[in-house]
């Protein structure tokens, strides 16, 4: 029963960790690179986003690795191959979601941050990552169920 509220959780952590990966995403693709004088409105949204991250999305990021290695170790998987991958693109994920919480903090502060392009298309990167994930877990393959 254990693993059964675990795996909830940490399903509710991915789900909160990913909405809050792909706003930041469409956020900061709408933004684009020119970085025009914002008004008050402007502002106060940004801040907004940057107040969701730092007490949503970054602490769900925090659960959805502290619960996904108390589920892998309870359950045996340590050695699998299929869950090493999940971990590799979950590492990549947390990357970006660092570099997406670096960006908009300096667009809170009033800095015009340098986004590479790459920063501002992931969401699609985002969803593919994602997908495998999911494909990963469901199939495991390269292991036993």
């Amino acid at each position: 029963m254990l693993y059964l509220f675990l795996k909830s959780f940490h399903l509710a952590a991915v789900l909160a960790w990913v909405g809050g990966m792909l706003t930041l995403s469409v956020l900061l693709g709408a933004l684009g690179k020119d970085a025009p004088a914002r008004g008050p409105y402007e502002q106060g949204l940004l801040a907004a986003f940057y107040r969701w991250d730092r007490r949503v999305t970054t602490p769900a990021l925090g659960l959805v690795w502290v619960l996904g290695i108390a589920l892998a170790l309870m359950s045996g998987w340590y050695n699998a191959p299929w869950l090493w991958l999940k971990v590799a693109i979950v590492f990549v994920l947390s990357g970006l979601h660092g570099n997406q919480s670096a960006t908009l903090r300096r667009l809170v502060s009033g800095a015009a941050p340098q986004q590479p392009a790459r920063v501002r298309r992931t969401a699609g990167a985002v969803i593919v990552a994602i997908t495998a994930i999911a494909l990963l877990v469901i199939f495991k393959p390269w292991g036993a169920v």
